[in-house]
Order: C-alpha cells, then structure tokens, then sequence
C-alpha cells in the first residue's frame, strides 16, 4: 500500500464540508490551468450534502462552474427523481444552482444495468480519450461496514479490472452501478468525507488497524493525494 493517505480532522460536519470546499477549488484552479477542465465524480450521503450546499452558497462566484464535468461514483436502481437517487441530491443542492453545463448521470433506473455498465464506461473513455479515465477529484463516504462507493466488504467487484460494474448486497436490496477500485484509485485527489459517531469503528479499522477486509482501506492510490476529512465524533476512536 502506499503512504499517499493524509488525515485533515475538524469538529463538525459543516467543517468537514468547507474543508473539502476549498480542496476542490484549488483541484479546479490547477486542472483547468493544467488541462482546461475540472472533472469530477461525486457520491451520495449526508455530508456530500453538506458540502454541495456550501459550494452552491458560498462559493458560487469562485468557482469555474462552466470548466466542470460532473460524474457520479455509484447509483441506485431508481429513477432520477427518487429520494434515493445520488444524482437527485446533488441535482437538487447543487447542479440546480449553478452554472456546470456537462454533467453525465448514471442512468440507473434502465432494466439493463449491465448495459448501463457498458454504455458509462464508453462516456468515460470518450470524454477522457483514454482506456484508464484518471478524475480531478472523486468525492468518497464511508459506511458503518466500511464499504465505499457501492463496493461492499466480501463483494467480488474488489478484484474487478472493469471500470464500473453493477453492485449486488444483501444487505442493500437494491442493485446499483459504482466505480471499482480501479477507477477510484487512479484519481489526483480522493476525497473521504466522513462525519458522525456511527462512522468510528469502520474510520478506526481503515486508519488505524490497516483492515484490508474493508474497501475503504483499498483506497490508497499510488498515483494521486487520498485525504480523510473527518469530524470529531467519526474521529473518537483513533485518538
């Protein structure tokens, strides 16, 4: 494993938030001097929420929202418009407020999501013009089972060389579309946003134990930057 993994610790989740605020707009000032556009993926859940709604309130006039390309990390097998739908919250706290013109949905909800798998994964080759898509920026959670994405602890897609693949769980009843590792891990910069007690032990199995049984702790990309922001209380158990 690599030693790219850094650790920012805040008190709350809304720090948590406005600390990942201002790493996604220095990834976006040094992308798009780079290579004239920001790609990136985002991911579901209550502090992604959080941060959407801070980049749509307060850093609606610094960012270069017309240089973005906007993805998504996983989706559930519902409709767009469905509570549940990753690209609902970020539509609704954040797309909806600004001015990003290229964003590309996983368009879950089809019968097929093998086809969806095949017809993402072209998307990403044909926008990258590349085999290996390496984002600006993947925005990652982590679940209380220490799952990331919709990659599940024991989940065969762990060994996957594809770029997407479609995620079964039994403990999930829906199936999803997600990012493998091997997408995730070629990223420049892999965000965690963490925030919450019931986050501890699965934070304190990744940093501190090193448990390679969870997907998070594969998570250590020797290409790019991979920074765990976490509140105090997700953060209780490693101190």
């Amino acid at each position: 494993m690599s030693t790219s993994r850094e650790t920012m610790l805040c008190e709350f989740p809304e720090d948590v938030a406005a600390a990942a605020a201002a790493l996604i707009h220095e990834a976006q000032a040094q992308a798009i001097k780079a290579r004239g556009v920001f790609r990136i993926a985002l991911s579901g859940g209550n502090t992604p929420r959080l941060l959407f709604d801070r980049l749509a309130r307060e850093w609606l006039d610094n960012m270069k929202w017309e240089k973005w390309e906007v993805y998504w990390t996983d989706e559930r097998s519902v409709p767009s418009t469905d509570e549940h739908s990753n690209y609902k919250l970020a539509k609704d706290h954040l797309l909806s407020h600004v001015a990003v013109k290229n964003s590309f949905r996983i368009p879950a909800e089809a019968n097929d999501l093998h086809a969806v798998v095949v017809a993402y994964s072209s998307t990403l080759k044909k926008q990258f013009a590349s085999d290996n898509p390496v984002f600006d920026v993947i925005l990652l959670g982590i679940g209380s089972d220490g799952h990331v994405a919709s990659l599940f602890p024991g989940s065969p897609l762990l060994e996957s060389g594809s770029l997407l693949a479609v995620a079964e769980s039994d403990s999930h009843a829906q199936k999803r579309v997600t990012f493998t590792l091997r997408t995730i891990n070629k990223a420049r910069l892999i965000l965690f946003l963490v925030a919450g007690e019931r986050k501890a032990d699965a934070v304190r199995e990744v940093l501190v134990n090193g448990n390679y049984a969870l997907p998070a702790a594969r998570i250590d990309s020797p290409y790019g930057r991979v920074v765990w922001i976490i509140d105090k209380a997700a953060a209780s158990k490693i101190t």
